[in-house]
């Protein structure tokens, strides 16, 4: 029942933008004013008008906006500011699949019926909303909704309403009128603003289901120009070539449950169409659903299982536009984006194509119909005027072509280029102008095959891309040229190319002259790693211009080329002060080999962080900051990191830089966060409490070791130590004589560590050889301040005692010794110790 009503609704839908366009953040507003008088009870007792109101906004993009309202709601001054919408908010969750209840004070408010038809107050309050909502500068579009004749006084003249709207002055405001076919009268005045913005549909509509929403696919396809061919269908499957998505609308009368969707090739291999929530007014029973396709390759349709569905496939092609160029007849596929010269006096030809909002060529076999015609004027006059349209052929890949005459005159042309019929419900006009001139480039071959644009794919590429490219054409005796190679685009992203003329960029114009260019695309482009990573168009362009010649114009070849890169994606570490860890990361490298430095920045004097490649990954620790890398079939090359905190690392996060350069000077900063932890209390403060005490511990052992070896008592320089075999012989002896000995050439005698000097009467510690046969049971050892005293330990040691004239046997003890002391060891051997 409602597959007609569905198409109608799909023509004003065909055109409308996707939300992803990043220049536009609106393509239309639409205000929706719906009858809400007591009379609406009888006239629309299930509610249809809101659901080919919310119809509609389901099947509008994110980007659009739309407010939906009630007549007296407006009128009543309650709503004293715009209050339009993305679809999405009138829709919560729309693109999430399920059922769901219609719910909402908006929804609430358009189903409730009450007072009388006061259009003039609509108006203007309307108008209060619309103005301050033109600045935005989209298109927008006014829809009343009524049964029957207003009241409440009447409405302005359309020149003066219309003439007080910003969007009408800017010819971007449509206006239209829908009242309930029946006896009431109409309102010439009221209809009269819809025929004043372009409105030739019908006013008058039946409150059914099917007429109602075939009404509002009127209105929609008023305001963008497309009509519905039904493309999308079983037995009519189209690609949509060209489109930037394919909405998918589906609407029941009556049923309860999700609504189930299926995209079927021509084979009848069908597959289920996921996302796209099912909504479904409880009270009077009638859903609907809206998803999204992508356009495809293979032609397809769309169709639904569930009993009761009608579905609509609409594609969003955006803005349409006519590309157009003339160009030498033998040039296969020019540029669109360029004028090109051609030769003066030789045949020419026209290349036209339609295109929407993603650029890519819709093809009518595909997506859907319409013609291009050619004109000599702007007019585009009929043929019994003159210069009227002539239509051009279409080529398979959707680019018209028609050839201009048999020669063209030199100097300045104009063509234009009117695309029409078919889906179109209006014409799309482009006019182009070239010049044909008798001196210039004609022709430029590459590889022997003619070029008037050159595609270099993606890049970089392991080596870099080397143009030969031969120019043929007539020129001025001795005129030359300078070539150089200009890169459009933002500076981030025209830095990542480099176009190079290794042969310099002088050439002499000639008939078949060669220019040599290279393209390489340098090993890091932050730019196109940034976000996703989606490849990044690019365009170039080849100029050769002439010097001092007014008769010869400058030649441009374009040349295109799609940057693609590796994502680079933030880096992260996590570590424990104290700690030292290592990790590899995938980061955008370069495709050809190239040498690359590494380093962190900002880590911080706490924190050390490091970066390299490995040199032997058999090598667990060895890795380089500067090293050889080319990319695997990702793009990207493996880092390692190693980070190393101090025990007292102060925690918290570290927001530092990982930084790599190549060669080539290109250079890419990927964002590395470094997370530390706090230590345990045995790294910090334990482990430096310990190390303190450790020290302190050195320090005390090393006072007591050189205590030990400094403190100890020493004989003065001057000791002497004689001996002799009697005791006549010892008081004789003088110096020179043999046992006239200096105390200091004894090392028994010396001081040891935490030991005093001392002079052993016996055993192995004795100076004397003499001495060393004798027991180890006394020494004479030093004291503090010069002074010495004579231990004995056992029977044996005899002193010389002055009063009683003899030697005499000591006491074990300490003893005092003054400055001398006479001892006797045995019957035969007599000491004196002086100090």
């Amino acid at each position: 029942m409602l597959r007609s009503l569905l198409a109608s609704l799909a023509l004003a839908l065909a055109l409308i933008p996707s939300a992803a366009r990043a220049q536009s953040a609106s393509y239309g507003q639409y205000l929706v004013v719906l009858d809400d008088s007591g009379s609406m009870d009888a006239s629309d007792p299930r509610r249809l008008a809101p659901l080919a109101a919310l119809a509609l906004a389901a099947a509008l993009e994110d980007g659009d906006q739309v407010m939906l309202v009630g007549l007296n709601e407006l009128a009543s001054g309650a709503i004293t500011s715009p209050r339009f919408v993305s679809p999405r908010e009138l829709l919560p969750d729309r693109a999430q699949e399920g059922a769901r209840a219609i719910a909402g004070d908006r929804v609430q408010r358009l189903e409730q019926h009450e007072g009388q038809t006061p259009c003039r107050a609509a108006l203007e309050a309307a108008r209060a909303l619309l103005e301050p909502a033109a600045s935005a500068g989209a298109p927008q579009t006014l829809l009343m909704l009524t049964d029957g004749a207003c009241n409440g006084g009447a409405v302005e003249p359309a020149e003066r309403w219309l003439g007080s709207l910003r969007a009408h002055r800017e010819g971007r405001f449509r206006f239209v009128l829908l009242m309930r076919r029946g006896p009431e009268r109409l309102d010439r005045t009221l209809e009269s603003y819809g025929r004043h913005t372009g409105w030739e549909g019908d006013t008058r509509v039946a409150f059914d289901a099917r007429s109602l929403l075939r009404a509002f696919a009127d209105v929609l396809s008023f305001s963008r120009g497309l009509r519905y061919d039904e493309g999308g269908r079983v037995g009519l499957e189209r690609t949509f070539a060209g489109a930037r998505t394919v909405r998918v609308l589906a609407i029941r009368d009556q049923g309860d449950g999700a609504i189930a969707l299926e995209q079927v090739d021509r084979d009848g291999h069908a597959v289920a169409i996921p996302g796209g929530a099912t909504y479904r007014e409880p009270t009077h029973d009638w859903s609907f659903r809206t998803t999204t396709v992508a356009p495809r390759d293979a032609p397809f349709a769309v169709r639904s299982a569930t009993p009761g569905v009608d579905t609509l496939v609409i594609p969003v092609y955006g803005r349409l536009r006519v590309e157009a160029v003339v160009a030498p007849c033998e040039q296969e596929r020019p540029s669109f984006d360029a004028e090109i010269a051609v030769r003066a006096g030789q045949p020419a030809c026209a290349f036209a194509r339609l295109v929407g909002d993603t650029g890519q060529t819709i093809v009518p076999a595909r997506s859907f119909d319409f013609g291009i015609e050619l004109c000599e004027t702007s007019e585009c006059a009929s043929r019994s005027e003159g210069g009227g349209p002539s239509p051009m052929q279409p080529g398979g890949d959707g680019v018209f072509h028609a050839q201009l005459g048999a020669e063209v005159a030199r100097g300045r042309h104009e063509r234009t280029f009117r695309a029409r019929g078919g889906a179109l419900a209006a014409p799309v006009i482009a006019t182009r102008g070239f010049a044909a001139m008798s001196f210039g480039v004609q022709r430029v071959t590459r590889d022997e095959r003619a070029v008037s644009s050159i595609d270099l794919g993606e890049i970089p590429r392991a080596v870099s891309e080397d143009l030969s490219l031969r120019y043929e054409g007539t020129f001025p005796a001795g005129t030359r040229a300078r070539v150089r190679c200009e890169i459009e685009g933002a500076e981030a992203l025209a830095s990542c190319v480099e176009c190079a003329l290794p042969e310099g960029d002088a050439v002499s114009l000639q008939d078949a002259f060669t220019v040599h260019a290279t393209v390489r695309a340098r090993a890091f482009c932050p730019r196109a790693s940034e976000g996703d990573a989606a490849p990044r168009p690019i365009r170039m362009r080849l100029v050769v211009e002439p010097e001092a010649s007014d008769q010869v114009g400058a030649h441009s070849l374009p040349i295109d080329a799609t940057l693609r890169y590796a994502a680079m994606t933030s880096l992260a570490l996590e570590l424990t002060a104290g700690e030292t860890i290592e990790r590899e990361v995938r980061v955008p490298g370069p495709v050809a080999e190239s040498a690359v430095d590494a380093h962190v920045e900002g880590a911080g004097d706490d924190l050390e962080v490091s970066a390299g490649a490995r040199t032997d990954p058999r090598e667990a620790v060895a890795i380089t900051p500067h090293a050889q890398l080319v990319a695997g079939e990702d793009r990207a090359v493996a880092i390692t990191l190693r980070a190393s905190a101090a025990d007292c690392c102060g925690a918290g996060t570290r927001d530092t830089t990982l930084v790599l350069v190549a060669d080539d000077r290109s250079e890419l900063r990927v964002p590395l966060r470094v997370e530390v932890h706090a230590p345990p209390f045995w790294t910090c403060p334990g482990k430096q409490i310990a190390m303190a005490f450790a020290a302190l511990l050195a320090l005390a052992f090393l006072i007591w070791l050189v205590h030990g070896f400094v403190s100890p008592a020493r004989f003065d320089p001057g000791a002497l130590l004689l001996s002799a075999s009697s005791h006549d012989e010892l008081l004789s002896m003088r110096e020179g004589d043999d046992g006239w000995r200096l105390l200091r050439r004894f090392a028994e005698a010396k001081r040891g560590f935490r030991r005093p000097a001392a002079v052993w009467l016996g055993g192995p510690r004795a100076p004397l050889p003499s001495l060393k046969r004798q027991p180890a049971d006394g020494r004479i050892e030093a004291q503090p301040g010069g002074g010495a005293s004579l231990v004995v330990t056992g029977p044996g040691v005899e002193r010389w005692n002055d009063a009683e004239s003899r030697y005499v046997e000591l006491e074990r003890g300490t003893h005092p010794v003054p400055s001398r002391v006479r001892i006797r060891r045995g019957e035969e051997l007599f000491l004196e110790f002086r100090r």
